[in-house]
């Protein structure tokens, strides 16, 4: 049988998928090293920080990844995982590994089991076309356009049954589209998609092997760091696990915000965690609209590095038993400036929201996109 390589362009995008390959039985290796998809496990999930880089940075981070591909000695189903809201690169990176097998790709990027559909050539979340939803505001990757093929551009528009072009993307009005996709798809083209369209992979590849998951006990009485990089949430402080503890609130201060030295909000940090077992960090201003693609991605890096290395400090004064990180260009951030590369999947929390544990000091780590609900991890 075949391994699977997956590529994420995000952090929790990985996470999530390893939780899928993990809940199906599979041996999964999580890592954010290019030079370790050799290995026994059945799936080996390879997470990068592409959607935070300029365009050609991206590309040329495939390079090294086609090459350890076909430097591999057991044969390898390659798989895309690409944002579900069709936000990064995903023409681009994708043309440059679909070199490691016969050139032709198929973007499955909807999540109809959450709501979000292509139909038409139109992009909806819970049937609304997605430039009238929250992702409008993404500083980095503005919806600004529904059109799908406006999104993934060199792409062509298939409906369910008609014949794939080179570069195609499919019709997914439910996750019954997605798996007759999946289905009639060669070995060697490349699949890139969302979760609903790896887990028909994993189905169609035999991987359907349902295993007890580790009960999570939930987070009371552990110490626990929260930290909330994402611009696409809701204020955490309002969630009953917060009302129950006296969750310290730490919101990024203005002058930090503005592109400041965030030293006193470490030395704020440090303080509150001597007297409370949970800890909050987030971002509560709102990026401002009228900021051009190149001041918002500048503006996203800043907040991201901020972030960053106000967690790795907090984490080095006192470290956490429990580790919780939304937005993926933050939580590779902070993995970065760490040194920790290697994870161990435990299980899925809630749909998309992934629990591991670090090799390196056994810290339990749990990843959330932005966009995904909480679940029930904190009520």
């Amino acid at each position: 049988m075949k391994r699977i390589v997956v590529v994420a362009d995000d952090i929790t995008g990985a996470a999530e998928v390893a939780g899928l390959a993990h809940a199906m039985g599979c041996r999964v290796r999580f890592t954010t090293d290019p030079t370790a998809l050799a290995g026994e496990e059945e799936v080996t999930v390879l997470a990068t920080d592409t959607r935070s880089m300029l365009p050609g940075e991206a590309v040329r981070a495939m390079v090294p990844i086609v090459e350890a591909v076909r430097a591999l000695e057991l044969p390898v189903r390659l798989f895309k995982k690409c944002d579900s809201a069709l936000r990064g690169y995903i023409s681009s990176e994708s043309c440059e590994l679909s070199r490691a097998g016969n050139g032709r790709i198929l973007v499955l990027a909807a999540n109809p089991s959450k709501g979000r559909c292509i139909t038409e050539d139109c992009y909806t979340i819970d049937g609304v076309p997605i430039t009238e939803t929250t992702f409008r505001y993404d500083p980095e990757f503005p919806a600004r356009t529904a059109v799908v093929t406006e999104l993934v551009l060199g792409f062509s528009y298939c409906k369910v049954g008609e014949p794939l072009e080179r570069f195609s993307i499919g019709e997914s009005r439910s996750e019954a589209d997605i798996a007759t996709w999946v289905e009639q798809l060669d070995e060697e083209t490349l699949l890139v998609g969302a979760a609903d369209a790896f887990r028909a992979l994993l189905r169609k590849m035999g991987y359907v092997r349902p295993t007890a998951q580790e009960p999570f006990g939930g987070l009371e009485g552990r110490r626990t760091l929260i930290v909330c990089g994402s611009t696409v949430h809701h204020n955490l402080c309002d969630e009953p696990l917060f009302q129950r503890n006296k969750v310290a609130d730490s919101p990024m201060p203005d002058a930090v915000f503005a592109g400041g030295s965030p030293a006193a909000w470490i030395e704020q940090g440090r303080t509150l965690m001597e007297h409370h077992d949970y800890l909050l960090l987030r971002i509560p201003q709102a990026v401002p609209d009228f900021l051009m693609n190149y001041d918002r991605r500048e503006k996203a890096i800043c907040l991201r590095d901020r972030m960053a290395e106000t967690a790795a400090a907090l984490i080095a004064h006192r470290p956490p038993e429990e580790l919780v990180l939304e937005g993926g260009a933050s939580a590779f951030a902070l993995l970065s400036v760490l040194g920790w590369r290697h994870l161990s999947v435990v299980g899925e929390v809630a749909p998309g929201v992934v629990r591991l544990r670090c090799e390196e000091n056994g810290i339990y780590l749990t990843f959330k996109p932005g966009s995904y609900p909480w679940g029930p991890m904190f009520q």
